[in-house]
């Protein structure tokens, strides 16, 4: 016998009870996000025409850190925007996670440009670690859509 209250006796079921029984499923991750997906894209393809350039100029005049300024704000207003726009996203812990170590990164890499200048094998080094950052972000945000049923990305 079960006790008078519970949900087996109760003439309505509880609504959560409702949403299992009809095969719905709980994420915990927020949904794919076009525009986060693009602005990623879009940023990775600037960082590394970045880096190109200071490859090629580093250790001479030309690589001097304060030539670069404008173009380290213009990377970091880039980041700063999709840092917002994951935060504010319900369960989107992760990808706001990996945005904040990419943006630590970009201003270790700045820092070391500005204090001690860069030679190629830095900017060698630092693109390696860049782009295993923006190939983590993509990975998940390409994933999200997956989850959605849509077409796999064929980048």
């Amino acid at each position: 016998t079960f006790c008078r209250g519970s949900i087996f006796l109760s003439p309505r079921p509880l609504p959560f009870l409702s949403l299992a029984l009809a095969g719905c499923t709980v994420s915990h991750i927020a949904d794919y996000d076009q525009k986060a997906d693009v602005g990623i894209t879009q940023l990775q393809k600037k960082t590394e025409a970045f880096r190109l350039r200071l490859e090629r100029v580093a250790g001479t005049p030309e690589g001097n850190y304060t030539n670069y300024i404008a173009t380290y704000d213009d990377i970091k207003v880039d980041l700063s925007s999709l840092q917002v726009r994951a935060d504010a996203l319900a369960q989107n812990r992760l990808t706001s996670e990996q945005l904040s170590l990419l943006s630590d990164s970009i201003s270790a890499f700045e820092e070391r440009h500005r204090t001690n200048g860069l030679r190629p094998i830095i900017v060698q080094e630092s693109r390696k670690a860049l782009d295993r950052q923006f190939a983590a972000i993509l990975t998940l945000e390409v994933a999200k859509k997956r989850d959605l049923g849509e077409p796999r990305d064929t980048r």
